[in-house]
């Protein structure tokens, strides 16, 4: 008896395993793309995966680095969406997908992704999904951020600027015509004691500035950043308080960053309300307009942490709750939200990091993120060697024609300054449209910069990666590479270029495109 008793305790238990092994295959689903069929989605992280998805990958979106743009959903170039409301887990061969939802700690979640069928192009698929799962929010489309330009006052000595220095920029600006738009502090505003207050020496009338610029129509934006100075009475105190990053040992973590040897703030909930309330206050009391939040110098110390480095990133973006407007130098992976995010994978620029870029919010418009811009304080100088002009402008060109447009400091020690005037005026003509663009997508979720395979679904664009359309009306063509010519490919319809001449598609071209030209396409009828 006690023999037959093992036997049938046996066989309950491999029973139970298999109808476990079996409700868990259960939750995943089996996708075979059909003929022509791309998908979108999960990460824009060309060291994961390339999009539209061709080469085998197997990924957990729960594992993707929060320094990335990602999300739970897939969209396809045939109206096709899957969609989770917790991570993904995809498995794709080359020949199918095998999906399936997981818990944030990677263990099977208790129900199966959505796939549903929304129409016969990504468009569809990407808006009933939108609407569906994750709806656009009755939020702001501030003016400042769309219709006109940023201009950083930044540069090597931006530490050592002070309240003279930001009037006499402002004054640049207005002899050389420039739009009236939003002037960006750099981080040497701020107290040396860490506070985010104005530093007494350098700006001692804060308020009476800000007025000033605003009376002569600009906007101010004040750069914030997470960093405490490692030396003098702030560190001290932070130190002393417990509010600084440590290592295992518990000794204070000092790096090099713009600031000079620095140390970062341990982002508690305590210290996270802090922040907000004396932002709050530069608000009110001082009438700053907004805030661009960077924290790209502290990212490598997160290097082998990426739990620590989510944990870090979800409380810098917290920083900004309840703030007019904020812009952050690291995606926020909140789609269809309020916050500005950059798509700038590094600081120190190169060729190679522009391609990253535009490919970069190009990909992430196609997963609902609508507000970007290139990154604030960038080095354009190698280490050894000077900075290189061509790729400076071509930088700055590619910035103002994306959501928001932040024009790099770097641009006025360029020659030609005929060339900087006239990319300008183009995005100051622009301005109105692309605001209009971002006050539309509250409501209707449609991605101010679009892919051509969105816009012109069907054509032979779903791997196109440098040419994206402004809404429904321009095509641009961003010179990423050193030289003054670039192949054009042109859909379907008729297309006038920046000279008036009319063009008919669809059609490849080559064009020449001087250091002053960018390469833009306004559709007529």
């Amino acid at each position: 008896m006690n023999i037959v008793r093992k036997y049938i305790l046996l066989f309950s238990l491999l029973l139970a395993g298999a109808t476990t092994s079996l409700a868990q295959s259960a939750q995943s689903t089996e996708i075979k793309p059909i003929k022509g069929e791309k998908w979108w989605g999960l990460v824009v992280d060309t060291d994961k995966v390339a999009l539209p998805f061709s080469a085998p990958f197997t990924l957990n979106t729960a594992d993707c680095s929060p320094a990335t743009y990602h999300a739970d959903i897939m969209l396809s170039s045939r109206g096709r969406y899957v969609w989770s409301s917790t991570p993904l887990m995809v498995t794709f061969d080359g020949a199918k997908f095998v999906v399936s939802s997981v818990s944030p700690n990677g263990t099977p979640a208790d129900t199966k992704p959505i796939v549903e069928k929304a129409g016969r192009s990504l468009r569809e698929a990407y808006l009933m999904c939108c609407h569906k799962n994750f709806p656009p929010k009755a939020i702001a489309a501030d003016e400042m951020l769309f219709s006109a330009p940023i201009y950083e006052l930044g540069g090597p000595e931006s530490i050592l600027y002070t309240q003279q220095d930001v009037a006499d920029f402002a004054e640049m600006l207005q002899r050389r015509n420039a739009p009236k738009g939003t002037i960006l502090l750099p981080q040497g505003w701020r107290s040396a004691t860490g506070t985010f207050t104005f530093d007494a020496e350098a700006y001692p009338t804060p308020e009476a500035l800000i007025e000033d610029l605003h009376g002569k129509g600009w906007k101010v934006m004040l750069t914030v950043t997470p960093y405490v100075p490692a030396a003098g009475r702030g560190y001290r105190r932070s130190l002393k308080e417990g509010r600084l990053m440590t290592d295992k040992r518990g000794t204070p973590i000092v790096f090099e960053s713009r600031l000079g040897y620095t140390a970062c703030r341990s982002l508690t909930d305590e210290v996270v309300q802090e922040l907000n309330t004396s932002l709050k206050a530069l608000q009110t009391d001082l009438g700053v307009d907004g805030f661009y939040f960077d924290c790209l110098d502290a990212l490598p110390l997160y290097k082998h942490d990426s739990h620590g480095l989510e944990h870090f990133l979800t409380a810098w973006h917290s920083v900004s709750e309840g703030l007019n407007v904020a812009i952050y130098s690291t995606p926020t992976n909140t789609q269809l939200g309020s916050v500005v995010s950059s798509v700038s994978p590094i600081r120190t620029y190169t060729w190679k990091a522009l391609e990253m870029t535009l490919e970069t919010a190009i990909d992430a418009s196609v997963l609902g993120y609508t507000r970007t811009c290139i990154a604030a304080d960038l080095n354009f100088t190698p280490s050894k060697g000077k900075a290189d002009e061509a790729l400076i402008l071509r930088t700055a060109q590619a910035s103002l024609l994306l959501p928001v447009a932040i024009v790099p400091y770097a641009v006025w020690s360029l020659a030609d300054t005929a060339a900087v005037d006239k990319m300008l005026a183009l995005r100051s003509e622009l301005g109105p449209y692309i605001l209009s663009l971002a006050k539309e997508s509250v409501n209707t979720a449609e991605p101010i910069i679009r892919h051509l395979e969105y816009q012109f679904p069907r054509t032979g664009f779903t791997n196109c990666k440098d040419e994206y359309m402004i809404g429904n009306r321009y095509l641009v063509a961003p010179v990423i590479t050193s030289g003054e010519s670039r192949m054009v490919r042109l859909p379907k319809g008729k297309w006038k270029d920046s000279t008036g001449r009319k063009i008919k598609g669809p059609r490849v071209i080559d064009v020449t495109v001087g250091s002053g030209d960018i390469a833009i396409f306004e559709a007529v009828n």
